[in-house]
């Protein structure tokens, strides 16, 4: 029926061009072994943006190992949830909408009569297999950090997927059934045994020794949260949180061998975790102590993310996401009809020798330059600031916020207060802030010497030496600059540790 969502991936192994997902609205169901969410995206874009979010917690996969079936109560939670989200996917005009169903489904005796019952209901369900899970997991951590290299580990409630990867591409997988609710509730013995047995029998492991770690899932986006708590760590974004592994290791061996109470009392610890939170902790201090990672990056992009990278097309997933976020977002914020690219092609020349992530912040400033045009004039670099260091953007570190958000607040203000970039300033480094200063200084420069207007910037030369930052002005330009573009530029000089020079071209 047009206008009704369809629901269905594409089959194990093959990839769904971007048409697939249509142009509006992509929406996915995630059954796992303990919560069902709907997440829903504002486009089929290689940075996803969700516009919604909901989970409850259903525990379908409560009881399974004893019985061999879904939870009962679980099941009638699930379905009565399902209805709720396919309405509302609806009601949000969603033109794509897939329900993945993982390893309680999967496994249960009676995963197969629950897909019929989403059959019943309209919705074309899909089980994934354990191969696919961790493919889809890996993608997911790829769409959100393209530059990720060592071994994700996705822990659901259910079970553990682990995969390789780098340079782009997913190696050897693994699916290990030692999800948290799966081990409390089994009754197969000493919980810790199991985990131990499982991951010592993954022979691959031993090849990717050394390497980062990349942690997805609830559970383990738990632990970094209480983390980040413990540490006084200043921003509470867990997606690219990055912690030595031996510092992990060391308070995930601590939480393993607490009670509820003990865990209730926990700054950052969600009531709803504490039962699971243990387990999920021994889970990541023995997975940790056999691959040796040098450090943990945790992802709050996984399965669902994944499913949806692979349906895009070749040329939509080559994009970078920071770069493509900012492009899509940045438009949305645009006042005058001067390129970001017109911008970026000006300022080159004097940013030659920079590194390839410094490139990508140059092009992602360039588009998010103009964020905070319509704010109040004394409070435009503070609130940009604070707007890009909390960008919902994938494909950027912390310290990449943090340069990112500090070049936007020196774009705005040539003097923004360190009291102000605080969180900034412990996030990063001093050739980041170094950076941050000149491009900032730089795009301050370019919108006054173009008042907005494209075309201008070419005929005006932006020239970089040892000891001078010169701007050469073809005489019939002359009368376009005026004081505070002479005021600019010497900000400009000053951060690059030059003289300002105005010259005829």
């Amino acid at each position: 029926m047009d206008g009704e969502p369809t629901i269905g991936p594409a089959p194990a192994g093959e990839e769904t061009d971007h048409g697939r997902l249509g142009h509006g609205r992509v929406g996915i169901i995630d059954v796992g072994s303990n919560s069902i969410r709907l997440v829903v995206y504002e486009r089929a874009s290689r940075a996803p943006l969700p516009v919604f979010n909901e989970k409850v917690l259903c525990g379908l996969a409560r009881g399974l190992d004893a019985t061999g079936r879904l939870n009962p109560q679980g099941v009638e939670l699930a379905l009565a949830n399902i209805d709720r989200f396919t309405t509302l996917a609806r009601n949000m005009k969603v033109t794509s909408l897939d329900l993945l169903a993982t390893a309680a489904v999967r496994d249960a005796s009676d995963g197969q009569d629950f897909i019929r019952e989403m059959t019943n209901r309209g919705i074309n369900a899909h089980i994934v297999s354990g191969q696919d899970e961790a493919r889809f997991s890996g993608y997911g951590v790829m769409c959100g950090m393209p530059e990720a290299s060592g071994v994700m580990g996705d822990l659901g409630g259910g079970s553990l997927e682990l995969v390789a990867m780098g340079r782009g591409q997913l190696g050897a997988s693994t699916t290990l059934p030692v999800g948290p609710l799966r081990l409390m509730s089994s009754g197969r013995g000493d919980p810790k045994r199991t985990v131990v047995e499982a991951i010592e029998n993954v022979g691959w492991l031993r090849e990717e020794t050394g390497k980062t770690f990349y942690a997805v899932g609830g559970a383990w986006r738990s632990f970094a949260r209480l983390h980040m708590e413990q540490a006084g760590y200043p921003l509470h974004i867990i997606h690219h949180y990055d912690v030595p592994a031996e510092e992990v290791r060391a308070v995930a061996r601590l939480i393993a061998v607490q009670s509820a109470k003990s865990l209730e009392k926990m700054p950052g610890v969600s009531r709803r975790r504490v039962d699971t939170l243990p387990l999920a902790c021994l889970a990541l201090d023995r997975l940790l102590a056999a691959l040796k990672p040098r450090n943990v990056v945790f992802s709050a992009f996984g399965l669902r993310e994944g499913f949806y990278y692979q349906r895009l097309s070749e040329a939509e997933r080559a994009r970078h996401p920071l770069i493509a976020f900012a492009e899509e977002q940045g438009a949305d914020w645009r006042r005058f009809d001067l390129a970001p690219s017109e911008i970026f092609d000006w300022l080159t020349p004097i940013f030659a020798g920079e590194t390839e992530a410094e490139r990508i912040l140059r092009i992602a400033a360039c588009h998010l330059s103009d964020i905070s045009w319509n704010d109040h004039p004394d409070y435009r670099a503070e609130q940009a600031y604070v707007r890009v260091l909390h960008l919902p953007a994938p494909g950027m570190s912390h310290r990449d916020r943090a340069i990112l958000a500090m070049t936007m607040a020196y774009r705005y203000k040539s003097d923004a207060k360190a009291g102000m970039l605080d969180t900034a300033m412990r996030l990063s480094d001093n050739k980041g802030r170094t950076f941050a200063r000149r491009l900032g200084a730089c795009l301050r420069l370019a919108y006054n010497l173009s008042g907005g207007a494209p075309g201008l910037l070419p005929r005006v030369q932006l020239r970089r030496t040892d000891r001078e930052l010169r701007l050469s002005v073809p005489d019939e330009l002359k009368r376009s600059l005026g004081e505070v573009t002479a005021r600019r530029l010497e900000s400009a000089a000053e951060a690059f540790d030059l003289r300002a020079v105005i010259a005829p071209s």
